[in-house]
């Protein structure tokens, strides 16, 4: 365990430094914690690279993101990453993905890049090294199985695998009988436990009981059934937290029109009125601008390079032709499995009411449908106000269904 940990701030340093060029061992191993003496081993024992490896790894790791997610010249992208030279990035980068830099951005253009292809490289070679009776799932046949075992219950988890990244560990036969997802965020492990099994469920929150894992559990039974059955089991639960998720199987909702507001999807050409609703709706907020900037390059993605399966989904709320507000969700897929995730809607104060935000919910419900795409509302967050997102309503007064329950057990 106390390895894991020094690891994980060898990873965090090197990926927040990858910056710079002269980046050593010594000074890995020193930020970390470790000696240098030993160092290497016990890294290539852990993530399956040595050390130098990885930082050679991230760094062009970092580049094949920004050559996906930005316009920025090629000779920009390699000084960001710690190559001092245009020919030095371009060998390393077709080392490591086979086709030039140019030639990377050109192939992967109609390709929406996600978090899952660039993070949580190492995460099952840390785990599998520290718990060795894990197996590890191959992460295409565990989203086929949730999609092909019940799409409505697990198709919005198989997009979060999909989309986060990560690793599916199990122990015994078969991953089918139980297994955990586990992502990395903020120096924590977050382990989905998709199981039916009370006993391999309590076996998984025995074996990663630690401070670094939150375990979750996917599940409709009650707070009484889950603490029951796990404490039967050896397992305490003092706490549980709840986030339902729940989707739309309806059909399309018949809107009643509000007089004089329309709804429409921003388009590239919309980036002008989309940059002065947020300068006029939050003045003087510093996110503003990165904000603005990554949505430029999303919409330039879909409407002009044409890559039609790109995520953006976001709906402008007029008031003839001023835009007064906007509601967005992401159309996200897996495998052909499509879903619409969180609507959010935001507008100038004088139009944020409870009218407003149910008709923007259900046009960007109906809009969802249109696509084929499954309606999803999963930002009911513990301890957030629902009227923080979209309304004081909440979904299932709509029509939406509570398909699942995300148990946090502490």
């Amino acid at each position: 365990m106390e390895n894991s940990e020094l690891i994980t701030k060898a990873l965090n340093y090197i990926k927040s430094e990858n910056k710079k060029s002269d980046i050593t061992i010594d000074d890995v191993a020193t930020h970390a914690g470790f000696s240098t003496d030993y160092f290497n081993r016990v890294f290539f024992a852990h993530t399956g690279f040595n050390i130098m490896e990885y930082v050679r790894f991230s760094r062009l790791k970092k580049a094949a993101h920004l050559l996906r997610q930005t316009n920025s010249d090629i000779l920009d992208i390699a000084l960001d990453c710690g190559y001092e030279a245009h020919e030095s990035f371009s060998r390393a980068f077709k080392n490591q993905y086979c086709l030039s830099p140019s030639e990377y951005r050109k192939k992967y253009e109609k390709v929406e890049a996600v978090y899952g292809d660039f993070y949580n490289d190492t995460i099952g070679a840390r785990l599998l090294h520290e718990f060795k009776d894990f197996k590890l799932a191959d992460s295409d046949e565990v989203i086929d199985y949730l999609l092909e075992t019940d799409a409505l219950r697990y198709g919005y988890t198989a997009v979060c695998f999909r989309v986060n990244g990560g690793a599916a560990l199990y122990n015994g036969e078969d991953f089918r009988d139980g297994f955990v997802w586990f992502t990395e965020w903020d120096n924590r492990f977050e382990g989905d436990i998709i199981c039916d099994n009370w006993d391999k469920i309590a076996e998984y929150k025995k074996v990663f009981s630690d401070q670094r894992f939150e375990m979750v559990l996917f599940t409709l039974e009650t707070d009484d059934v889950i603490k029951a059955e796990l404490s039967k089991r050896g397992v305490s639960i003092q706490s549980i937290q709840r986030h339902p998720n729940n989707i739309y199987t309806g059909e399309p909702y018949a809107l009643t029109p509000i007089e004089d507001i329309s709804m429409r999807l921003i388009k590239y050409e919309d980036i002008g009125l989309v940059e002065k609703f947020f300068s006029q709706r939050y003045p003087g907020r510093g996110s503003n601008a990165p904000r603005l900037k990554f949505l430029k390059h999303e919409l330039y993605q879909r409407d002009v390079i044409g890559n039609t399966e790109h995520s953006v989904f976001m709906f402008g709320i007029f008031k003839g032709d001023r835009l007064i507000g906007m509601s967005d969700g992401g159309l996200q897929r897996v495998h052909g499995f499509v879903i619409n995730n969180c609507i959010v809607t935001s507008a100038f104060p004088e139009y944020e009411t409870e009218e407003l935000y149910q008709y923007a919910f259900k046009f960007v419900t109906n809009a969802a449908l249109e696509k084929g795409a499954l309606p999803i509302d999963d930002v009911q967050i513990p301890n957030t106000p629902a009227e923080h997102r979209s309304g004081a309503f909440n979904s299932t007064d709509l029509g939406y269904v509570t398909i699942t329950d995300v148990c946090i057990l502490k």
